[in-house]
């Protein structure tokens, strides 16, 4: 409970200007690794819950920093490559498995990744520098990292607002459901690709008949 009252503590005396520069800063490498990622719009949602805040005010800020932390990582990407995003793990004493892993994946699935990123504790920060890295264009980079946010940041400050006061569970189980979410929407995104590629090539086979 000590993170959850400091947090509610730096809410109070700084307000909203605290929780847009913690989801900014929680995005960026190097500051990122610092920041609890999964806890900041939990306590966020919890405060809203005891009528310190407005939870729509708390998402839409939410959103807002971690849009900027976003692309901020994504211009040191762009600017540094990958021999910079390594380095600053490095630096960080981050497991380098971690990192590959991520870049690999990222490599062979990039829209995804930059999605399902934002609910990966450990590299949620490194994902969009990895996208800069890899050139990804930036439309694409935004329209996915744009929906990441907003789902991981809604899902987030709903659970701090109805059930902030079981907090150590509450993290547990917010760490457990952001690896379920994205596999879903994996598992979606499959599909339709999957039903879409057969009812083309059942549209071609008809036209060839």
């Amino acid at each position: 409970m000590v993170v959850l009252e400091t947090l509610l503590g730096l809410f109070i005396a700084f307000g909203y200007f605290f929780l847009f520069a913690a989801t900014a800063l929680e995005n960026i490498p190097v500051v990122g690794a610092f920041m609890p990622g999964e806890v900041i719009v939990v306590a966020a949602g919890f405060a809203a819950s005891s009528g310190d805040f407005e939870l729509p005010i708390v998402i839409l800020i939410a959103c807002a920093g971690a849009f900027v932390g976003s692309n901020i990582s994504y211009a040191i990407g762009r600017w540094g490559g990958r021999s910079l995003i390594e380095r600053i793990a490095v630096r960080l004493g981050m497991d380098g498995g971690k990192l590959d892993a991520a870049d690999s994946y990222f490599q062979t699935h990039g829209p995804i990744t930059v999605f399902v990123g934002r609910y990966l504790s450990g590299v949620k920060a490194f994902i969009p520098a990895l996208a800069g890295a890899h050139h990804m264009p930036f439309g694409k980079f935004m329209f996915f990292s744009t929906l990441g946010i907003v789902t991981w940041t809604v899902i987030a400050a709903y659970l701090g607002f109805y059930f902030g006061q079981n907090w150590e569970t509450l993290v547990g189980v917010f760490k457990a459901v952001g690896w379920v979410i994205p596999a879903l929407v994996v598992l979606v995104v499959g599909l339709i690709w999957l039903i879409n590629r057969r009812r083309r090539a059942a549209r071609g086979e008809s036209e060839n008949g």
